[in-house]
């Protein structure tokens, strides 16, 4: 009997520490993936804020665009001035491969647009509205990319 007693002591112990370990283990693996989910989030955000204050001086510039040197110089360096490619950096550190080649895609899509622009080129030019056109496009369908990613990392999504 007395050995009886002792086995169930020590059964019900190692049952009781490893339900505790199991539970932090989950609680510590849901916390840090929500931290991940959180850090991603925020960088996608910084990523669309810098492509999108670039894109802002540069439609601006194409709508009002004087020959002066120092209007051409900030449009060149818009996306320089407002970190996108830093940011598209730190996004392709811990974005997925699919996000990563969609913001690649807006950026070189911003670019084309800067240069026609830096070229003379104004809001109601063709060319000009087709370069616009292709970035809105890429922007859209970066952000798609990553609702999906950020869907898949919740478990809400594909």
């Amino acid at each position: 009997m007395e050995w009886t007693a002792l086995i169930s002591t020590a059964l019900g112990a190692v049952i009781g520490v490893g339900s505790t370990l199991l539970a932090d283990r989950l609680r510590w693996k849901r916390d840090t993936g929500e931290r991940e989910r959180e850090t991603l989030h925020a960088t996608y955000a910084q990523f669309l804020e810098a492509l999108t204050q670039a894109r802002d001086l540069i439609s601006h510039a194409s709508r009002d665009f004087s020959a002066a040197q120092e209007d051409r110089r900030s449009v060149m360096t818009a996306l320089l001035d407002h970190g996108v490619h830093v940011k598209q950096y730190q996004l392709e550190l811990l974005a997925p491969p699919q996000v990563v080649a969609k913001a690649r895609d807006a950026a070189d899509k911003l670019a084309v647009y800067r240069d026609v622009v830096v070229e003379g080129g104004k809001r109601d030019d063709p060319e000009c509205a087709q370069a616009r056109r292709a970035f809105r496009s890429s922007r859209q369908e970066l952000m798609e990319a990553m609702r999906g990613a950020v869907a898949h990392r919740t478990g809400n999504g594909r």
